[in-house]
């Protein structure tokens, strides 16, 4: 029975060590978060984009200009589903990747978060 225990409590810290390892991988992984950068109204900003839907494979982990048309890049930012405007990975490199409903990454296989842009003026 004190075997069984222990074995329960090993696991306990094996799942507890893997998932803490997993989180700290995802936060390597999205630029925004890292950063903590937020809207004013406590979005997280996870990238920079180009607001043409032609563009919106341009991307940066800072603001400037989309080097295709030249017109400022707009963040793309994690909202509720209310305010979304899609679902988008929250992976800087993949920031085309935008749909109408819930899902995951083809690219990455992480799960799309409810997304929007927001233009300077907003914030």
């Amino acid at each position: 029975m004190r075997l069984i225990k222990i074995l329960a409590l090993l696991a306990v810290l094996v799942l507890t060590a893997c998932q803490q390892k997993q989180d700290q991988d995802t936060e390597k992984m999205i630029p925004g978060e890292m950063k903590q950068e937020m809207t004013a109204s406590g979005e997280k900003v996870i990238y920079y984009t180009c607001p043409m839907e032609e563009h919106k494979n341009m991307h940066s982990a800072e603001p400037g200009k989309c080097s295709e048309c030249g017109m400022a890049l707009v963040a793309g930012v994690v909202t509720t589903e209310e305010k979304m405007e899609y679902y988008g990975c929250p992976m800087l490199t993949h920031s085309h990747v935008r749909q109408a409903e819930a899902g995951k990454c083809a690219e990455c296989g992480m799960f799309l978060k409810p997304m929007r842009l927001v233009k300077e003026t907003e914030e």
